[in-house]
This record gives structure tokens, sequence and C-alpha cells, in this order.
């Protein structure tokens, strides 16, 4: 046995056990103490993480839980407020079936004075609630419960969103179909039985009324609205056998109206969802007008001939049952040829005439083919058969109406509406439209962006060229080459195509392979060029030195007096008239931004380009921009962007044509960009919102006519409200099963935690003891072991 006084290892053991059983009893006690199993991150670092995380969720649950209870509270109290709308619905129809009785005798007026105060009282509790159009409540919106997992933080609190869509709940007159957008014929004009010179009796007895239908006793109206504009226009056809009174009159064209809604295409079915409806409409005086309305769908109405026109209130007079007549009339200045011309071996081919404007969704080119033998009598025939034959053309009503050689050329359009008549291949002008040429010489086609000319002389003589671009005016240079040869032409023609601004924008430029000369548009322009005179110095007389006449001249001429033929429905968003010039270049793009709300409150945007280019040609005409709008708005696929149409409309009777867009949204914009040409759409680089524009339609009971169709309107809006009243019944269903899953989620999740961060109370006690029963023995182990070095002083001792 051996015996050390420096170093007591009995000791060290005994104070190093000591100081476990010291720390293991503190963290007991503090355990005992504080009831935490976990209290610091030493003690358990990876099941700390996990209890934070399941405490914080617990925060979020929490608050999501008074989330869902704030939403059911809103969807109660929402609820309350429909039931309170159905009673003054039940009211306003007690009301409507009274005045609808023909055996009532009472004042009617007195009803419409209760009628008009219960729709009031809905419009104001509607606006209370925040279910009006837009208001607080009345779009789609998220309430965060918490408690979603998925594989990404976007994807988790969506599904711990509760989204309810109220976007179609709204329940005030105008969501209810109750105030609907309405276009008004002409309200001074009197078409009832009281006014004997313009009464229907009257406008449908006046032979030039008659004389304007297309089809014998039907008159005809024009529809354009989302799915059904532009091109895509509706017919309708109403039979006018039998009436002889305004509300058989409004009868006829309310079937008729369904007629043409029958689903037969895509825009007959959006014509027939719009609910358009015929009435007329009472003023204070007693007066009577027709007029259209819907429940909410933005709309145009057009008179499709003079006796339709006259229906609306446009007559001569208020003693003269005479429409107005809508027939525009496009003439030229000069005569066609002389009966028994021929158009002779440089004619020969293929006289193209385009038609443009009067509603065409796109230009349409008619070819006539002539040979050498064709006289223009000949040839005006064949014209006249296939402009017939032709069914976009009829359906714009356009004609020819020269039916006689040696006279002006005219065409005419029975649709009031704006149009031209361009030609190319009639090389010697027999038409008197003009000498352009086709891209081949006669029969090419209409216009070019390239074209090649043959057998030059490149004399340095004089030749004048014509140039039209895009159908635009004449341009005409008067050249003389500074030198002879191919060369000297060719720089002739590009310093004057650098010299013109029309030229020179749209990009023409001449180069010669050392053969011929050609013209290209380095842009995609397309043009049309004439050249002048019995001389083919630059290679492009095409006329085997026959005279030109060079380009003719045209003019539209309109019908004398008022042309109001087309009306907008009111009580809507419509921007202002939106000037509009055709795109000739094809560097003059432009682009349309068009920015709505939707329910949710989100901008829903749309651009699109305006352009006459190799890209794309849609904006040669008004009706071509309009028609591209529109086809935009509809291919977006968006709910909201697709209830804005664009319409032709005009500012005055004699004015040009515009561009308006309309719509029943609760507000729009259209951002209007630039080009270099200031071509297309005016207003340039401005962003143009839609204002309300227009009165609307309430329901009345104040004639038994307008009680019965209030009453039909009334059930409508009763089963709507029933459909609100479902979507907000959903709506508390789901918050209730979120409230139930959120509350069993954080019930979960403190037991979680619970488990990991929580002491064990009977274990840390027994522990406890454990460590104070170590602690005294330990304690007494080292004074036992502190001692042992004095037994070295007993051997001294000795």
């Amino acid at each position: 046995m051996s015996f050390r006084v420096n170093t007591n290892v009995a000791s060290q053991f005994s104070m190093d056990y000591l100081r476990g059983t010291s720390e293991t009893q503190g963290k007991a006690v503090g355990r005992l103490t504080s009831g935490l199993r976990i209290l610091a991150s030493g003690d358990d670092a990876a099941g700390l993480a996990i209890a934070n995380g399941s405490r914080s969720d617990q925060a979020m649950l929490t608050q999501g839980l008074r989330n869902a209870n704030d939403g059911l509270s809103t969807l109660q109290t929402l609820d309350g407020g429909l039931r309170n709308i159905n009673g003054l619905l039940d009211r306003a129809r007690t009301l409507a079936a009274q005045s609808a009785s023909g055996t009532f005798r009472g004042d009617r007026g007195v009803l419409q004075g209760e009628f008009a105060a219960v729709l009031g009282e809905i419009d104001r509790q509607a606006q209370a609630m925040g279910l009006s159009t837009g208001g607080k409540f009345a779009r789609s919106f998220a309430v965060f419960v918490g408690g979603g997992r998925g594989l990404d933080r976007d994807a988790a609190s969506s599904n711990g969103s509760v989204v309810l869509d109220l976007a179609n709940a709204a329940v005030d007159t105008k969501s209810l179909g109750l105030n609907r957008v309405q276009a008004q014929g002409i309200g001074t004009v009197d078409i009832g039985p009281g006014s004997p010179g313009t009464s229907v009796q009257a406008i449908l007895a006046n032979s030039a009324n008659r004389a304007s239908n297309t089809v014998t006793g039907f008159t005809e109206f024009f529809f354009r609205g989302p799915g059904f504009a532009g091109g895509e226009r509706i017919k309708v056809s109403v039979n006018l056998a039998g009436v002889t009174t305004v509300d058989q009159l409004v009868g006829n064209i309310n079937a008729a109206i369904t007629a043409a809604a029958q689903p037969t295409s895509q825009q007959a079915t959006s014509f027939e969802n719009a609910g358009i409806r015929a009435a007329v409409l009472t003023d204070s005086t007693g007066r009577k007008s027709l007029s259209f309305s819907s429940p909410s769908v933005a709309f145009q109405v057009t008179a499709g001939d003079r006796l339709a026109n006259a229906l609306l209130g446009n007559v001569t007079s208020s003693s003269n049952p005479t429409g107005r007549t809508l027939g525009n009339v496009f003439t030229t200045s000069g005569n066609i040829a002389a009966a028994g011309t021929t158009f002779g071996a440089t004619g020969a081919g293929t006289v193209t005439f385009r038609f443009q404007g009067s509603s065409l969704a796109s230009p349409v080119d008619v070819g006539i083919p002539v040979a050498a033998t064709t006289t223009i009598t000949e040839a005006l025939a064949s014209l006249r058969l296939a402009v017939a034959g032709n069914a976009a053309l009829q359906g714009a009503g356009l004609t020819v109406l020269t039916t006689t050689a040696g006279t002006p050329m005219t065409f005419g359009n029975t649709r009031g509406e704006r149009f031209e008549v361009l030609t190319s291949g009639d090389v010697n002008n027999l038409f008197a439209l003009g000498s352009y040429q086709g891209s081949a010489g006669a029969g090419g086609s209409f216009d070019y962006a390239t074209i090649t000319g043959a057998a030059g002389t490149f004399a340095a003589a004089p030749e004048t060229l014509e140039f039209s671009i895009g159908g635009g005016a004449k341009v005409a240079f008067s050249l003389t080459p500074a030198a002879a040869g191919i060369d000297g032409a060719t720089t002739a023609l590009n310093a004057a195509f650098a010299s013109n601004s029309q030229t020179a924008a749209a990009g023409l430029v001449a180069s010669n392979d050392g053969a011929a000369i050609t013209i290209t548009s380095t842009n995609g322009s397309r043009f049309r060029l004439n050249s002048v005179g019995t001389t083919n110095v630059f290679g492009f007389n095409d006329r085997g030195g026959a005279p030109a006449n060079g380009v003719a001249d045209v003019a539209e001429i309109p019908p004398a007096g008022t042309q109001n033929h087309a009306f907008a429905a009111g009580g809507l968003q419509q921007t202002g008239l939106l000037s509009f010039s055709p795109i000739r270049n094809g560097g003059d793009d432009q682009t349309i931004t068009v920015t709505a709300i939707d329910p949710a409150g989100v901008d829903q945007s749309m651009a699109l380009v305006l352009r006459n280019d190799t890209t794309g040609r849609n904006a040669g005409t008004v009706d071509e921009a309009v028609q591209a709008i529109n086809n935009a708005l509809q291919q977006s696929n968006n709910a909201t962007l697709r209830q804005i149409i664009a319409i032709k409309d005009k500012a005055t009777t004699a004015g040009p044509d515009g561009i308006r867009l309309i719509s029943n949204l609760s507000s729009f914009n259209v951002s209007i960009g630039t080009n270099a040409g200031g071509t297309g759409i005016g207003g340039q680089g401005t962003i143009v919102t839609a204002a309300l524009e227009g009165s609307s339609l309430p329901a009345s009971v104040l004639t038994r006519e307008g009680a019965e169709d209030a009453l039909m309107a009334l059930g409508e809006a009763t089963t709507r409200v029933g459909a609100a009243q479902a979507v907000v019944g959903r709506g508390q269903n789901r918050f209730t099963y979120a409230l139930n899953l959120a509350q069993s989620q954080l019930t979960n999740l403190a037991a979680s935690e619970s488990r990991i961060r929580d002491a064990d109370m009977a274990e840390e006690a027994a522990r406890l003891t454990k460590g104070q029963i170590l602690l005294r023995s330990g304690v007494a182990a080292l004074a036992q072991a502190n001692s042992a070095p004095e037994q070295v002083l007993t051997l001294l001792r000795a």
C-alpha cells in the first residue's frame, strides 16, 4: 500500500462525482420550479427547435381562429341583410302584381311611389352591407386561418386560407337587373298613338320607309355587345305583319330578339346571355319612345333601314314619319368608259375592287376577270353580280348603283355607314377609279410590299409615277433621271422617295439587278403604283404605250339630314370618343393597353398592337381597328376584360368615325401608345379613363305593361338573391369547418409542444431525491478522502 501527499486521487474523484450530482440536483430543482424540461438550448437543442415551431404555429392559429370567427360573424350579418332584401323584393313583387292586373282601377302613381321607394331601400341596404356593385364585400377575398401545408410558402399560405367569392353576390338594383342599362331612341319624338304624325301606324304606312326594307314586311336592327361586336354584330329582323300599336311592335321586336338569340353560334349565345329586351318609355308628358335594355351588359343598337330609323325617332319632322335616309354614296367625279369600250390587250386580266369600312372586319376584294374583248358594259354587269353575291358585302349593305356605261361609278350603302372602294388592275381606268396596276401587271394582287418593273428604257426622259401607301391619297413624282441607264433611274427614284415624308415613312427603296428596277418597302408597308404617260423609263408602265388617266378622284356623299341611327346603352362606363386615322405605314405600330379592376380589386390588363405590316394588318380602317380591339378583348379569356367592347361612333352627324369603349364594369381605362406617324387612335401618350354616361332604366309599375316586365325582373332578382344567400351560406359552413380544424390543430400542437418542453414532475422529484442522497453521501466521502493524507503524520510521529 502506497501513501501520497501531493496528489489526493480519491478526493478528486469525489469532487467530480459531487459536481455532477450537484448539477443534476440543480436541473431537477429548476425543472420542478419552472415545470419545463428544457431550461436551456443545451438541454435538448433539436427538441427546443421543434417546440418553438409548435409554439409559433399555435400563435398563428390563435389569430387565425379570431380571423375565422370575424369572417363567420360578417357572413352572418350579410345573411341577415339578404333576408331583409328578400322581404323588400316580396313587397315590390306585391306592388307589381297589383299594378299588372287589368282590373286595377286605382292610381298606379301611388303604387309607383312606394315601388320606387322599395327599390331605393334595396340600394341603400345593399350599400350598407357592402354588397352593392363594386362594394366592399362584392368581390373575391381570402381569410387566413392557418394550419396549411404545402411544398412552398405560397402553397402553405393558400391552403391555410378560406377563399370566398362574393363577386356575383351583389344585390343592389343594378346587379339584380332591376336597374337596367338602356339604349333609348330619340325621346323628343312621340311614336305613340297620341302623335298621329309620327305614330307607329304612320311610320309603318309610309311608303319610303317600307321601300327601304331589305325583305318586304320586315325591318332590321343591329346589336353589338361583348362577343357579338364589330363585324360579328347580330341582325334582328322584325316581322311587321299585323303591327298597329306600340305594344304590338315591342312584342314583335322581342320575338325577333328571341329568334336571333338561338344558340346556333358563339355570337348568338353571347347575344342571348346579354338579355336585351325592347320596351316603350313614356316620359312625364306622355310621349312614347322605343328603347332597348339589358340587365347589365354594355351594347349598342343601330337601325338597319329607314323604317327602323324612324321607329327610333329619327324622322324627317314631327309631322313627317319618313325615316332619315341611311344611304351613303361613294362616287367618282368622272364617268366610266362609254358603252362598247373594250379593255384591250393591255387591260386584259383581273380588275380588283377593294371594299372597306361599313363594319367590314377586314377588306373584301372582288375580282372581275376581263378579256381584251370584254366591254365596260359586260364588266359592269359582272361587278354588280359579284357584289350582289358576296355575303360579306350584302351584310354590310353595299351595292353597285351604276347601271349604265358613260356615267359616274357609284356605290351605295344602306346601313348609313362610311365606306370606300379602291381598285387595282384597271390599267386603262375604264371604271374611273384609277389605273393602279397589280404586282404583276393587270390581274396582279391588289397592293404589294415589293414590285419589279420590266422592259424599262432607263432614258434620261421625264415620267410621272403615282403611289398610294396603304390605300391613302396619291403621292405623285414627276421624275427625269440625271443620267441615262438603270443606275441613274434607280438614283432618281431613291432621291424622290427620301424627299417625300409619306414614301420615306413607308420605307420605299429602289434597287436593281442590272436588268430591272425593284421597289420595296423596308418596313412592310403595302402600296400601289401607277405609271402615267406613254413612256416606260422606269419599267413600270405595263400599258404598252397606251395613254393613262392617272388616279381617279372619288368622293363620299353622305345623305342630307341627321344620321343618329346608332345608340349606345347608357347607365354604364364609357370612354370619350377616340379619334382615329388609318395606319398606313409598316413602321407605325401603336400599342393600346386596356386596364380594368376585377371583383377582387386586382388590375387586369391587356395590350394589343394596331399595325399595318407583314406581322398583321388590323388598322387600315376604323372598322378594322374596332374589330381588332374586340377580338383581343374576347380572346384574352379574362372574365373582366371580356365585359368591355369597342364600338364605332361619331361626335356629330357629319363628323368622322371614331372609337368608343363601353362596359358595365365599375371602372376601366385605356392607355394610348405613340407611333412615328401619329396615326391610329388619337390622344397618343395619354390614359383615357371611362366615366359613367347616360341614365339607366329602373323597373316601373306606372303602366300595366311595365308592371308585367317588373314581375319578370323581380322573379329573376329573387333567384339572384337566393344564389347570393347560397354563396354566403356555403361560406358560413366553410368557416365552421375551418374553425373546427384549426381548434383541433391548436389542441394537438399544444399537446405536442408539452410533450417536448414540459417536465415530468414525478420523474424530476425522484431525480431530486436521488441527487440529495448522493450529495450528502458525496460530501461525507469527500471528507474522508480529504482526511486520508493525514495518516502520513502517524508514520512521522513514530
